[in-house]
């Protein structure tokens, strides 16, 4: 019997049967959903189970932010984000002024951002591609996701242009990182954190790049061979998932070098500037691709989406972080995305609704390898439930429970999630945080204040919040 019945107005599933009921109720008992159904049917079957009264609100499966950076939080729009000066710059913060506090501070920042924004499930990075010198930092930027009660994947591996320098300015230390201390802090990062807070912190082994270095004929390097297969045996030792930022030729070019890495187990993020025959490979081989729509690579070149998923490819819809001009909030991102596509092609048909909610729930969930724990409400998996408030002038008027999909993708944003369950506990109740475990609201805004203003100064970068000249007035920046 069920502990708890949330209560519905509309539950939208996302199940394999796509029901949408209306009105619907979720019991939960523990951390996992035991009944989806209408709403009379799950409450005559658990009388005795306490009610959470959600009967304005649509109810759907906790979304998912399948690719993401920690370290965002804090360098927000600095230097405006302008082109490479952002990169540049937080490559500097991450790799040399940034200690535990930094990392601890930040992933509080952008848990909170997350919880608020209904994403439920997430991945990120330690950095712009992985600090791996010290396993303590990973370990530092889970702890608001454990405290707030949240499934968050550590994305950890070697990163670009090996070897590497880092400093822990806490510390005192300085540490060149080759391919051998990435992947024995990989391994450390692993022992210490995968599996933690009952199962919802998990560890993807990451390399920044799944091919970081190329020859002139588009062939990994000598270099780049030896990581993807000491990344691979890693991975399948461990039974681990694998994620990688990849770009074009970069698929082609691991396919040749080693293609045992290509397989269900691997999500690829971004994947701007693959061709028909990479789209194919990804097609073939399970390979998952989470795109960023608003991230600066898709500015760059495209990730071809609506191909890749006709092909059969799984396409999740991700943030790929909070900085520099972007946020955590998936919702309004999904619809982004579906409308670059359509201006892409000149189609205004492409990716209904409902494809798009896919792509920030089940197919997301699947990316991650996590399918059968998340996604979707259904009884088995994980009670990770969010509930949207649609008495707004923005999400009203409630016609017919047929437009509520469309309604939630083409209007909703984080701002209207006004409940969060994760793991079956509640998280999020009125938009007001329920975390025990949690710091307060008010001093995680003064940590992250603390902590980013302590980084910019080790490298004396204050100019960065300074107004980019061109701010106004001019065509583009730089000019």
């Amino acid at each position: 019997m069920a502990r708890t019945v949330l209560v519905g107005g509309t539950v939208v599933t996302v199940d394999a049967d796509r029901r949408v009921l209306d009105p619907g109720a979720v019991a939960v008992d523990g951390d996992a959903i035991v009944a989806v159904g209408p709403r009379e049917q799950v409450l005559a079957e658990h009388p005795d189970a306490d009610r959470i009264d959600l009967a304005d609100h649509v109810l759907l499966p906790g979304l998912v932010d399948s690719h993401g950076h920690a370290g965002h939080s804090l360098t927000k729009n600095l230097a405006d984000g302008a082109g490479d000066d952002w990169l540049d710059l937080v490559k500097e913060i991450y790799f040399e002024a940034t200690g535990t506090p930094f990392w601890r501070a930040e992933g509080r920042l952008a848990a909170l951002e997350r919880l608020r924004a209904g994403v439920t499930t997430s991945l990120s990075y330690v950095g712009s591609m992985p600090r791996v010198d010290d396993p303590r930092f990973a370990a530092a930027a889970a702890t608001g996701y454990r405290e707030f009660g949240l499934r968050h994947v550590v994305a950890v591996g070697p990163p670009d242009g090996l070897p590497v320098d880092c400093a822990d300015p806490e510390a005192g230390t300085e540490t060149t990182v080759d391919l051998d201390r990435a992947m024995a802090t990989t391994g450390a990062v692993v022992d210490d954190l995968h599996g933690n807070a009952d199962g919802r912190i998990q560890v993807a082994v990451a390399p920044s790049s799944l091919v970081p270095e190329m020859d002139e004929a588009g062939n990994a390097t000598e270099a780049s061979v030896d990581q993807l297969r000491r990344v691979t045996e890693f991975a399948e030792r461990e039974d681990l998932a694998i994620h990688a930022h990849a770009y074009e030729g970069e698929i082609a070019a691991a396919d040749a070098a080693d293609p045992e890495v290509l397989t269900e187990r691997l999500s690829l993020a971004h994947c701007a500037g693959i061709d028909s025959e990479e789209v194919a490979l990804m097609a073939e081989n399970g390979v998952a691709a989470s795109h960023g729509p608003l991230t600066h690579a898709y500015a760059w070149d495209r990730f071809p989406v609506v191909e890749a998923m006709e092909q059969g490819v799984t396409v999740a819809v991700s943030t790929d972080g909070s900085a520099p001009d972007r946020s955590f909030d998936l919702l309004s991102q999904g619809r982004i995305a579906a409308q670059l596509q359509r201006a892409h092609h000149g189609d205004t048909s492409l990716l209904p609704a409902g494809r798009v909610l896919e792509a920030m729930t089940v197919d997301a969930a699947a990316a991650l390898g996590l399918g059968d724990e998340v996604g979707s409400l259904t009884p088995g998996k994980r009670a990770d439930v969010v509930a949207i408030d649609r008495r707004s002038a923005k999400l009203g008027p409630h016609l017919d429970t047929g437009q509520t999909v469309p309604r939630l993708v083409n209007y909703a944003d984080g701002g209207d999630v006004s409940f969060v369950m994760a793991d079956g506990a509640v998280r999020l109740r009125d938009g007001a945080v329920v975390a025990p475990e949690a710091p307060t609201v008010e001093a995680v805004l003064d940590d992250a204040a603390a902590a980013a203003g302590t980084a910019l100064d080790r490298v004396d970068a204050a100019d960065a919040l300074e107004p980019h000249p061109d701010l106004w007035g001019a065509v583009r920046y730089g000019e």
